[in-house]
């Protein structure tokens, strides 16, 4: 006995006149995409986004993937995918959605800071700096140099050369003296994991990161009027140095931005 093909799995072809009706749908909807790019929904943005290009793919998966076509067996699979792909969309969203975090504050990543707090004379070392350059030194520089600044932080594996040993006396690339110091962090170490800290941190807070890292050493070496010259600081009787206004507005990244810029630096 001669068996007759199955038709429902041939390959269905649209007739020109529904292809060019399908074509101008899709070119319509991507204009509509468009233009509502253009414009702030606010809090709808998203979902209207969605919305438009959820009605593109449904054109899409109907007509030219031919589940219009199709048997109901191949329609359940297909859809009940998409509901599962949902029900984690879902469970994502609501978890969240419900934190307990301002996720819908905007601003930008890189956030300007006119130069923190204002120390007068903050090349010249007091208690009140070095305490400021501590709070400095943990959030910048705990990564690589570690807790007590022995160069054994948690990123501290993955560089070569390891990390500085703020408590010893010799070995100090580019000089041990505040000024120096103060141009290694304007300018970090070129091939090393030591980046400039010139658009992150401001003068004060260099110069109290500064005295602290040295506060850790055996010895305090001093700067002469010479060497603060090379800095900037040309008139070492003003509160400014002399620099007048001091620098432009500085802007910080993200911690975890500078870590993973860290680590790849030194890969």
């Amino acid at each position: 006995m001669e068996h007759k093909k199955d038709d429902k799995h041939k390959h269905h072809i649209l007739s020109n006149k529904l292809g060019l009706r399908i074509l101008i749908s899709l070119l319509v909807l991507t204009l509509i995409t468009v233009v509502a790019s253009r414009i702030d929904f606010g809090s709808y943005n998203f979902p209207i986004a969605m919305f438009i290009a959820s009605g593109k793919a449904l054109l899409v998966v109907l007509f030219f993937m031919g589940m219009k076509y199709d048997d109901n067996q191949n329609r359940i699979i297909f859809f009940s995918s998409l509901f599962f792909v949902a029900v984690f969309f879902l469970l994502t969203a609501s978890d969240v959605f419900t934190r307990h975090v301002n996720w819908r504050a905007r601003g930008p990543i890189l956030m300007e800071v006119t130069g923190g707090v204002k120390f007068k004379k903050p090349w010249i070392p007091t208690p009140e700096l070095i305490a400021h350059g501590k709070e400095v030194f943990s959030v910048s520089c705990v990564a690589c140099h570690g807790s007590e600044g022995l160069g054994n932080g948690a990123a501290a594996a993955a560089l070569n050369p390891k990390p500085r040993n703020f408590h010893e006396e010799a070995g100090w690339k580019n000089g041990r003296k505040p000024t120096d110091v103060f141009l290694t962090l304007k300018n970090g170490v070129p091939g090393s994991a030591m980046a400039s800290f010139e658009g992150t941190l401001s003068a004060e807070d260099r110069w109290s990161l500064v005295h602290y890292v040295l506060s850790l050493g055996p010895t305090q070496p001093s700067s002469d009027t010479d060497d603060l010259k090379k800095v900037g600081i040309t008139d070492p009787s003003k509160d400014d140095g002399g620099i007048g206004g001091g620098e432009k507005p500085q802007r910080k990244i993200p911690i975890g931005f500078a870590i993973d810029r860290y680590v790849s630096k030194a890969k």
